[in-house]
């Protein structure tokens, strides 16, 4: 290998982690990796998530969000009671509290799009919007992951749990 493709492969695999990690911010809010599972055909509901920081030193509030994919989207809270798995959705959206950190993830808070109008299929991107209380709209893509996966495209030395 020349010594020119040798510079060409490194460069391409230490910006391999940086494409595949996206963020966006709206207003004091930063937004890591939206991301969705890809959907079995003929679903009619999918599963978006990502990580919500807010930097600011008020409160803000997730309120809603679109999908180009969906009908609609519905921000959900999922709970176990006595080995019962309930999910509804949060009619006053997702508190963002100052300096902190909000994961939306499989078993907990998470974006639902209700009304799938396509089938999710991985590599995919979908484009949608969050809309917050005070920094209002911002649009985001969606990375769709394989059926069974997390967000596996996050390497290790890429992850945003000590993002301030």
């Amino acid at each position: 290998m020349s010594l020119k493709a040798a510079l060409v492969a490194a460069a391409m695999t230490l910006a391999a982690p940086a494409a595949l990690a996206h963020e966006y911010k709206a207003g004091a809010i930063e937004i890591g990796h939206p991301w969705a599972r890809a959907t079995p055909r003929g679903a009619s509901v999918a599963a978006g998530y990502l990580k919500l920081t807010n930097t600011g030193s008020t409160p803000d509030r997730l309120v809603g969000g679109t999908s180009e994919a969906a009908g609609r989207v519905e921000i959900h809270d999922m709970t176990m009671t006595d080995g019962v798995m309930q999910m509804r959705p949060l009619k006053d959206g997702l508190e963002l509290k100052p300096g902190r950190t909000v994961e939306l993830k499989s078993g907990s808070f998470h974006l639902m799009m209700v009304g799938l109008k396509q089938q999710l299929q991985q590599g995919q991107r979908i484009k949608g919007t969050l809309i917050f209380e005070k920094a209002g709209p911002v649009d985001i893509e969606y990375q769709v992951e394989g059926i069974g996966g997390a967000p596996g495209a996050l390497p290790a030395n890429n992850q945003m749990h000590n993002m301030h």
